[in-house]
């Protein structure tokens, strides 16, 4: 489908995102606790200082996260590039569509990833007009999350789980 965004992360084209945005609590996967909305303290520049070190420092959690593209997309077409670093003022806008896209972008993920599923023809007709859905909307609505979880429960329920 050509109409997709790219939804593979790439931390280049964002501007850390998810490094500020989420809260990180101390435990299994990450060593210090951080609010949202706060800088990654290995942080520098828009990239982690320590990234080949993750595990090795007990923040296994970062190595297992993926915005699934969102936060590049945010930086390059929402924001044109720019980044919170450069203009403090753009971070609580960033954020906020960060927040926003990030769940839209893993529901089309998912959907992707339900193309190697050998789906009766309605479900896979389902599956295509949801993900064009998904990729014509910038933020998360209540009918679209009915409508996933609908797919969901009928995918479901076909497979007998």
């Amino acid at each position: 489908m050509t109409d997709t965004p790219d939804l593979t992360s790439d931390c280049s084209r964002c501007a850390a995102l998810c490094c500020v945005g989420l809260t990180l609590d101390k435990g299994d996967l990450f060593s210090f606790d951080k609010p949202a909305g706060t800088p990654c303290p290995n942080l520098s520049s828009h990239l982690c200082s320590c990234h080949d070190q993750l595990e090795t420092i007990g923040n296994r959690g970062c190595v297992l996260y993926d915005c699934a593209g969102a936060g590049q997309r945010v930086t390059q077409m929402r924001f044109n590039g720019e980044s919170w670093r450069d203009d403090p003022t753009l971070l609580p806008a960033m954020l906020r569509d960060f927040d926003r896209l990030k769940p839209l972008h893993e529901r089309m993920k998912q959907l992707v990833e339900a193309a190697a599923l050998d789906l009766p023809d309605d479900l896979a007709a389902e599956r295509l007009r949801l993900l064009r859905k998904c990729a014509r909307l910038w933020a998360d609505t209540e009918t679209l999350a009915a409508d996933f979880d609908a797919f969901l429960d009928a995918l479901a329920q076909r497979s007998g789980a």
